[in-house]
């Protein structure tokens, strides 16, 4: 509303400008075709080449309306190039959704030619040509994106990830970081960046950041307690840093500080200081039947060694009520491993495939 108030107030005072002296010097046109002679002032000219421009207008709106066409192209304008790099940039996305890195690294070498969607057509270029194995191309191509946006940070230091280096990918995003806090995407990746790269205190002072800004969803944070408490909890009891009276540790959610995944964590620390027993006791005292898809993942790796007894029992009390529940089978069959009975191990780990095939995978 403002900008037409503006537009309108610039349109008056230019028409109180140019039109006392169009009206006392309305100028003389004269065209001469063959025998034909056309004369006009200059005020004649303008409306007549106006009111042409609205009667061109109205037939292609007709045209369109009778033949039901959507749009009418003047592709025939473009130059060759043009054509030639939309064509390329299409082909690209295509061979890049069916996992021809190579083809599509070549394509988008041509697309990228043209200025128009060119942060797409770089990014993409960046992860063909990393996906294709050309791994300096792709840093080269990520590097020249625009230093000052979200998502071309977030294209490089992914990069940084895949290619098995997040120190680096940390040390480029943390200067970052504190004008992208509203980022979810990218808070996401730096969390990743900073677990993959073992820096458990900075991990856990992220933390309540990612909870109020929701990065992750709630549902998804009731999982990714899971990725990170038990690592990082585990990582820093077993190096002495794990007070719970420092300040970046009470400012972590209240929630999360009772949750199993810090449970999992403090088990796993005191397995590995000599404490097999105590660890299955806090485990039992906390762990439900419902996270064991969760804690699965970090479970699977504590060293309990023979201290599997009780475990093993509850595990056993669970399968009554829930005979197809495919990670209690694994859980039985981490208990058979501990003990050293491999064939026991090898039958539970079948059914937990069996009830449960996305095990397969982990």
């Amino acid at each position: 509303m403002i900008r037409g108030m503006i537009l309108s107030m610039v349109v008056l005072g230019l028409a109180m400008l140019l039109g006392p002296i169009i009206v006392n010097n309305p100028g003389y046109i004269m065209l001469v075709v063959g025998g034909i002679t056309v004369e006009a002032t200059l005020v004649n000219l303008l409306i007549l080449l106006a009111l042409s421009g609205v009667a061109v207008w109205l037939t292609l709106w007709v045209i369109k309306r009778i033949l039901n066409l959507r749009h009418i192209s003047f592709s025939f304008l473009r130059s060759r190039k043009t054509r030639r790099a939309r064509r390329a940039f299409e082909q690209g996305m295509l061979a890049y959704a069916r996992h021809d890195f190579s083809r599509a690294n070549q394509l988008f070498d041509g697309a990228i030619v043209e200025p128009e969607y060119e942060k797409i057509k770089q990014s993409m270029a960046a992860y063909s040509a990393f996906f294709a194995g050309e791994v300096k191309k792709a840093n080269q191509l990520a590097a020249a994106l625009d230093a000052d946006d979200n998502d071309s940070w977030y294209v490089v230091a992914d990069l940084l990830c895949r290619q098995n280096n997040p120190q680096a990918a940390v040390a480029y995003l943390q200067p970052k970081m504190p004008d992208a806090q509203k980022d979810g995407q990218l808070g996401q990746l730096w969390l990743q960046a900073l677990k993959a790269a073992e820096q458990w205190q900075s991990l856990l002072e992220q933390i309540p950041a990612a909870t109020k800004l929701q990065w992750y969803n709630k549902a998804q944070w009731q999982q990714q307690r899971f990725v990170f408490y038990p690592f990082a909890v585990r990582a820093l009891s077993m190096t002495g840093l794990l007070d719970e009276q420092q300040p970046w540790w009470s400012a972590l959610p209240a929630k999360d500080k009772k949750s199993v995944a810090v449970v999992l964590g403090k088990v796993w620390a005191q397995a590995e200081q000599g404490q097999p027993d105590q660890a299955e006791q806090l485990l039992l005292s906390h762990l439900a039947l419902n996270d064991l898809p969760a804690a699965w993942p970090a479970l699977s790796q504590i060293p309990l060694g023979r201290s599997v007894l009780q475990l093993r029992k509850q595990v056993q009390h669970w399968l009554r009520d829930h005979g197809n529940n495919g990670y209690l089978y694994a859980v039985l069959a981490y208990c058979s491993e501990q003990e050293g009975e491999n064939a026991s191990a090898e039958q539970s780990w079948k059914k937990a495939i069996q009830f449960a095939p996305e095990l397969a995978g982990r």
